[in-house]
């Protein structure tokens, strides 16, 4: 698979991102993102791992909508980590923000990107057998391709989940 379904979802990433931050120059998120997001609540492994492969699922799922759920999903995700990262650092600083989502970002959102590739994938293979450029719609190595994307993306949300739960957490009660 070319590069073009990765460039253009990284470019819907970076815009919901852009997005985000503008948005919440001009209105108060502070009491989605507040500095306890958790209220006391100390959420384990299970539970960021949980909510992260609701998200990849639902990127993984643009394989059945032509990409379009892939495409809104990671926008909108990525518009939330936006206005979070602007809401947060007005209260905390840029350097604990980042201390704060880092850790485990760095696995989260390529393991998020590289869902979003899988849910590409299939509407990438059709269209380009529709324009001709293949003899068949679906081939085994698309499908094994396809789910090399899906293990790898379930691998890095795990990690980010335990690195989370465990790292971040701990980060955060400190700072």
């Amino acid at each position: 698979m070319n590069n073009r379904p990765f460039l253009i979802l990284v470019f819907f990433f970076l815009l919901g991102l852009i997005f985000g931050v503008f948005s919440a120059l001009f209105h108060d998120y502070s009491a989605y993102f507040g500095f306890d997001p958790f209220d006391n609540f100390n959420p384990g492994v299970l539970f960021f791992f949980k909510h992260n492969l609701k998200v990849a699922f639902l990127l993984w799922f643009g394989a059945v909508t032509l990409g379009i759920t892939t495409l809104v999903n990671l926008f909108s995700n990525s518009f939330i980590l936006g206005s979070a990262i602007k809401t947060v650092t007005s209260q905390v600083g840029l350097t604990k923000t980042l201390l704060l989502i880092l850790p485990h970002g760095i696995f989260e959102i390529p393991g998020l990107i590289i869902a979003g590739i899988a849910g590409f994938k299939i509407p990438y293979e059709i269209l380009r057998f529709v324009l001709g450029k293949k003899e068949e719609i679906i081939t085994e190595e698309d499908a094994k391709e396809f789910f090399k994307l899906v293990g790898l993306s379930i691998l890095l949300i795990f990690i980010a989940a335990v690195i989370e739960s465990k790292i971040t957490l701990k980060l955060a009660e400190q700072l």
